[in-house]
């Protein structure tokens, strides 16, 4: 990984000669891990158009690819993301990869971003098919048809691919289950046809809630409810089982509405944690009564399945 102690002239210079040509300017972290995904994403997602893209690739996934677009004419938030990633570069321990830049029409970017995506297997038995490619599947698998649209992950990422290890190893039969921040749907789908029940989908981007009721349907799944919103949108109800895959300082800041949505007797699976960060959630988690029944690791991320204390 080519790590520079600052964004150099020559980028920044370049960023600002695309945006005035160009549709797009999609704008790429690559090779980072841990923190510094955690960070980008979190500019990617409050500044880019859509979203932060986070890309991993097997085997390991131990690296992942950040990616988000902006429109090429607006230079003001060119300039605000110039700056925030020339900080962060300082801030990081490691710094960060020079940025990878392309300028690219609405049309390439709606189509390309398809090549970064392929069937994947998450062990035991859940396959992740885009809905554009074939495949033929075994008599265990659980195939999850994936249209992730421009902005949410296929389930490369470590945080989403711990939620599927652990969903699989749980007795989903007639469990009803609450996914904030659902992204492209893939808990929601995997929880049913794991056996859940029930299911609500929230997410505060409008956008992944129209990709999430896309993929349910191409999954035949067409009684998964769905809002705009956060953990506060539980539909006036509790729930045997949410799940939240998200940021962890996003969960800290909702961790009141995530315990109100849950039942008195329910488990709470928490991912988008990084081991750095573990003790602020540990701390989180007692204070809001929650103990952590389970506890599951990869690479740079953590996942906890809790309960309310007894």
């Amino acid at each position: 990984m080519s790590v520079r102690n600052n964004l150099s002239e020559q980028t920044l210079t370049l960023l600002t000669v695309l945006s005035i040509n160009m549709n797009f300017i999609e704008i790429t972290i690559a090779k980072i891990d841990g923190e510094a995904v955690e960070a980008v994403s979190d500019v990617f997602n409050r500044y880019g158009y859509g979203g932060a893209v986070i890309e991993t690739a097997p085997p390991d996934f131990k690296q992942a690819c950040v990616r988000t677009v902006i429109s090429a004419d607006n230079t003001d938030l060119l300039h605000k993301i110039q700056i925030v990633l020339a900080l962060m570069d300082k801030a990081l321990p490691h710094g960060l990869p020079e940025p990878q830049l392309k300028h690219v029409g609405e049309h390439d970017w709606l189509d390309t971003w398809k090549e970064n995506f392929h069937v994947i297997r998450i062990k035991p038995h859940i396959v992740i098919q885009p809905s554009w490619q074939t495949y033929t599947p075994s008599t265990d698998d659980v195939v999850i048809k994936l249209d992730p649209g421009l902005a949410f992950g296929s389930g490369l990422h470590p945080t989403t691919a711990l939620c599927l290890r652990i969903l699989q190893g749980m007795s989903l039969e007639g469990i009803d289950v609450l996914d904030v921040g659902t992204g492209s749907g893939i808990l929601s789908i995997a929880a049913r046809k794991l056996g859940a029940s029930q299911g609500r989908a929230v997410d505060v981007d409008k956008i992944a809630v129209r990709v999430a009721k896309e993929n349910f349907e191409c999954n035949r799944l067409m009684n998964i409810e769905t809002a705009v919103g956060s953990a506060n949108e539980n539909g006036n109800r509790t729930w045997s089982l949410v799940v939240a895959n998200i940021l962890s300082n996003v969960l800290i800041e909702i961790m009141p509405d995530l315990k109100r949505a849950l039942a008195s007797h329910g488990k709470l699976i928490l991912s988008g944690i990084i081991t750095a960060h573990e003790q602020e959630m540990k701390i989180c988690l007692r204070e809001h009564g929650l103990t952590i029944a389970e506890r599951y690791v990869e690479d740079d991320w953590v996942a906890y399945v809790t309960g309310c204390a007894a």
